[in-house]
């Protein structure tokens, strides 16, 4: 092996620097080290309740993506509020005018076939 400065890993096989690690002391080498640290959003854990049979259907896809549920969970959300990112808010009266007059015509459809409360 060739001689590099004190506690100079660079370059190294992982076999040649763990053998450096074992034979030397490497103090100097982390008193000298600057500490990179990659800046990360900030993340938050939320509960999910969902049915089991959803569930266990979450956890069959992720798998055969080769990630965890929790993590295909987190990407099709993610996905979700990308695509929705730009998306003028919902009209929610026009929402409920639908939902109430999709109600109305089933109501009706019940009445003629005798099956109305």
């Amino acid at each position: 092996m060739s001689e590099k400065k004190s506690g100079d890993l660079t370059g190294m096989s992982a076999q040649q620097a763990g053998e450096y690690a074992m034979n030397n002391d490497l103090g100097a080498s982390f008193a000298d080290a600057e500490v990179a640290r990659e800046r990360r959003p900030a993340e938050m854990v939320t509960a999910l309740r969902i049915d089991l049979d959803v569930q266990r259907e979450l956890e069959a896809a992720a798998a055969a993506r080769g990630v965890g549920a929790s993590t295909l969970m987190r990407q099709i959300i993610e996905d979700w509020v990308a695509a929705h990112r730009e998306a003028p808010a919902p009209d929610q009266i026009g929402e409920l005018v639908r939902y109430l007059d999709a109600a109305r015509r089933v109501a009706a459809l019940l009445a003629q076939h005798g099956l109305a409360a």
